[in-house]
């Protein structure tokens, strides 16, 4: 089954780096730099050099990662994952929602793990309502 890559790590990394780029920041333009010299701005300068350093580096994590993903499924963070499809929850999706069909039991299962049950099913009305279209296209 599909992993969903990792961007807890790097999106919690980019978020503290961007955090300490705007405390950085907020010092450089706070009144402690004044009377401080030109020594204590290029330090300043040098301290905020570091931290986009790191935001590059988190951003490259982050791009390693989404590179992960193949065509259908989705590279997210972690609490964006969606529970497996049971059985048992399956099969009361199929009874409720008769367009299910469609597909054999592998396909919503997939799609399900990826994108939600929910979306799996608005792919099977779309299926449903383009049918008599594509059909009688394919007749003439």
């Amino acid at each position: 089954m599909y992993e969903k890559p990792d961007l807890d790590t790097p999106l919690a990394d980019l978020r503290t780096n961007i955090t300490a780029w705007q405390a950085s920041l907020e010092r450089h333009l706070s009144e402690e730099r004044k009377g401080q010299g030109i020594a204590f701005d290029v330090q300043l300068i040098e301290d905020r050099d570091d931290i986009a350093a790191k935001i590059v580096q988190d951003f490259t994590a982050i791009d390693t990662e989404m590179s992960k993903r193949r065509v259908i499924d989705s590279a997210a963070p972690a609490a964006w994952s969606i529970d497996r499809l049971t059985d048992a929850e399956l099969a009361a999706a199929k009874a409720d929602w008769p367009e299910l069909a469609l597909f054999n039991d592998a396909t919503p299962r997939l799609a399900a793990d990826v994108l939600g049950i929910h979306m799996v099913r608005d792919m099977a009305r779309q299926a449903v309502r383009n049918a008599p279209t594509v059909l009688d296209s394919r007749t003439k």
